[in-house]
């Protein structure tokens, strides 16, 4: 659940009070009956309103993100489809399609998230294999077994249920938050049992169609077989590790964690590099979809050798929510610009690394994860290796939450954009030093295509 809420912990840099409702991602909803009662047609097209005009003031620049013909266009349409009562599991497969329509990752309608634990404490289970999607198509990303079955990595994925996978993913990006399709992709593939539910209403039973290049041949998953991957790994979001002499390896698959715990892991993770002679130190944020910036910081201070700051300038927009106690930042709809001056130090002591850095990053690295990267590589603290992150250089953040008034859907939006320590606005992702395209081959070989490329270059 960590890695699908990554994209929800956003970024806070500077929060105070934040207990406040407008922070809370799953408050509770004011009756039960709310998962289950017939809403109005009338009731949804207010829905549809609030969501758009609720993003619209919050968002700090969303002029530059959507098109904004496009997102009245797209409104009208979700409301003409709605032409009977539904459910708010039925709405969201209607009304969250505006999710692609803003372009922002921290921008998006969140799924029917008190039907879907119901659901699993029911004993219903969602699609249990891991997808990845590359250039050249869908593939099952791990090896899994169930009961002398196997389903094998880079197995190209045609459909399941009967629903061509390219169609099925070209249809569930749209309920997802990104600013290119690349990310939505990704994100789809990140929270492919949980698509496949709450936008196709597919759980439990399953039909899979699968390619291993020679033939075609059908699957059936069903909700009481327990298919486990059968390879080698690790499943923890944070690890460090030696992997071979004098390279260390640090996984960090989100940044959605206590800060002072996270502290002590990297802490622990130094001394243990120190203690080992490692010279070229590895760290993977290609998972990362974000979380706090305090995080990323902490980890920065420990390859800086300048003081540093993540982001050169803020701007935020005031709403209801954001704007102080008696309007003391300002009115709503006001835009408030500040540079940032508050630059951290880089670690004192023995535990700093001296040695070579390469940070690998991938097209869903985003959000506090993209503010790390920017600062890696504006201060030329590591060699980034990967693909282009699918998110902007410059991140969105800060994000506010608020219910549509008749469904209690929750919609995320933010109200700061954040600009990195170069200054440059350019509107793109994090382009890597060195670029590397994920095959099908290295899947079925079990080929890390990047940690590859970094051990060749080492090797050089």
């Amino acid at each position: 659940m960590m890695k699908l809420l990554g994209l929800l912990g956003l970024s806070f840099i500077v929060c105070s009070g934040c207990s406040q409702s407008h922070l809370e991602i799953f408050p509770e909803l004011s009756s039960e009956s709310v998962t289950t009662q017939a809403l109005t047609v009338e009731q949804m097209h207010e829905d549809i309103n609030a969501f758009h005009n609720g993003v619209k003031a919050r968002h700090p620049d969303l002029n530059r993100y959507a098109d904004q013909l496009v997102l009245e266009q797209a409104v009208a349409d979700s409301k003409q489809q709605v032409k009977k009562p539904m459910n708010r599991t039925e709405f969201y497969r209607i009304v969250g399609q505006l999710s692609h329509q803003f372009n922002d990752g921290h921008s998006f309608l969140i799924w029917p998230h008190q039907e879907y634990l119901a659901l699993q404490e029911q004993g219903h289970k969602p699609f249990p294999i891991g997808i990845e999607i590359n250039g050249e198509g869908v593939f099952i990303k791990h090896t899994y077994q169930f009961d002398g079955e196997t389903i094998k990595a880079g197995h190209r994925l045609k459909s399941i249920n009967g629903l061509d996978i390219n169609d099925l993913v070209a249809f569930a990006q749209r309920f997802v938050g990104g600013e290119t399709r690349q990310l939505r992709e990704q994100l789809v593939a990140e929270r492919f049992g949980l698509i496949l539910w709450s936008v196709f209403n597919q759980i439990d039973d399953f039909t899979v169609v699968l390619e291993d290049r020679e033939r075609e041949f059908a699957v059936s998953i069903t909700a009481e077989q327990d298919w486990q991957t059968a390879e080698e790994g690790r499943d923890a979001d944070f690890y460090f590790e030696e992997t071979q002499p004098g390279v260390g390896f640090l996984y960090l698959g989100h940044f959605d964690v206590d800060p002072e715990w996270f502290e002590g892991f990297i802490d622990e993770s130094f001394a243990e590099a120190k203690a080992l002679g490692v010279q070229t130190l590895i760290i993977d944020v290609r998972d990362n979809p974000g979380g706090n910036t305090d995080t990323a910081a902490y980890l920065a201070s420990y390859i800086a050798d300048e003081p540093f700051r993540l982001v050169s300038e803020l701007k935020e927009k005031l709403n209801e929510d954001n704007r102080g106690l008696f309007n003391y930042k300002g009115e709503p709809g006001d835009l408030l610009l500040e540079e940032w001056e508050d630059y951290i130090d880089p670690q004192q002591g023995p535990l700093r690394f001296e040695g070579d850095v390469y940070l690998l990053i991938g097209e869903i690295t985003y959000s506090s994860a993209i503010v790390l990267a920017t600062t890696v590589k504006d201060y030329n603290m590591a060699t980034l290796v990967g693909q282009q992150t699918g998110g902007f250089a410059n991140q969105t953040a800060q994000g506010n939450l608020f219910n549509l008034p008749n469904s209690e859907l929750r919609a995320y939006v933010p109200t700061r954009l954040l600009l990195r320590p170069s200054g440059d606005t350019a509107v793109h992702g994090v382009i890597p030093d060195v670029v590397t395209t994920p095959t099908r081959q290295n899947l079925i070989d079990g080929v890390d295509t990047e940690i590859k490329a970094v051990l060749a270059m080492i090797g050089d």
